[in-house]
C-alpha cells in the first residue's frame, strides 16, 4: 500500500505540472481526486488489515477498499469522454454500486445491514464530498497554483477542461 499511495500521488502530480491531465477531467479535480482515493483505499485496507480477526468487519471493509480502485477501471470502460463534464463522477458512482450491493446482499441473508457496510460505504462518500469541496474552493485553487508553480501546468487553467486530442487515437499499440 505505501507505494501505491506514494507512487499514485507522485505521478498525479507529475502529471499536473507537465499539463497532461486527461482531457475529460478538470486539472484541479484529477490533482485532488487521484491522492484522496488512493489515501481512502489506504485507510479502509488498513482498517480491514487491523480487524481482520473480525471477519465480518475485515472482508466488508476490505471489499470498500477495493471499489474505491474499481472507479479507474470503470473509467477505462465507460465513455468518459461522452460524460464530460461530470466524467469521475460517473465512474465513481458506477463503482459505489458494489457496496452498496453488499449491503443489499446481507439484508437479503440476515435482514440487517452489518456496520461495516455503513462505516465503509460512509469513508467512501466522505471522500467523495471532500473531493468536491476542496475541488471547488479557494484551496484547491491555491493547492493547484503551489504545484503547478514553475511548469508548464501553470499555464493549465485549474477548473477548464482541455481540448480533445486531434490526430489519429494513440492506444500504445503499433
Amino acid at each position: 500500500m505505501v507505494p501505491m499511495v506514494a507512487l499514485g500521488s507522485i505521478v498525479t502530480v507529475a502529471m499536473v505540472r507537465m499539463g497532461h491531465v486527461p482531457f475529460f477531467f478538470r486539472p484541479l479535480h484529477f490533482l485532488v481526486f487521484d491522492p484522496i482515493a488512493v489515501f481512502t483505499f489506504a485507510g479502509l485496507t488498513t482498517a480491514a488489515i487491523l480487524l481482520r480477526r473480525r471477519t465480518e468487519w475485515h472482508r466488508r471493509l476490505h471489499f470498500c477498499g477495493m471499489t474505491i480502485l474499481l472507479a479507474p477501471a470503470f473509467g477505462r470502460l465507460l465513455p468518459l469522454p461522452f460524460l464530460q463534464p461530470w466524467a469521475w463522477e460517473a465512474a465513481y458512482a458506477t463503482a459505489i454500486l458494489f457496496p452498496f450491493a453488499g449491503a443489499w446482499a446481507d439484508i437479503r441473508r440476515s435482514g440487517r445491514v452489518h456496520p461495516a457496510w455503513r462505516w465503509g460505504i460512509g469513508t467512501i462518500i466522505a471522500s467523495f464530498v471532500l473531493v468536491e469541496v476542496i475541488t471547488y474552493s479557494p484551496i484547491g485553487v491555491s493547492i493547484y497554483r503551489a504545484v503547478t508553480e514553475g511548469s508548464p501546468g501553470a499555464a493549465v487553467s485549474p477548473l477548464d477542461f482541455a481540448p480533445p486530442p486531434e490526430g489519429a487515437l494513440v492506444t500504445g499499440r503499433t
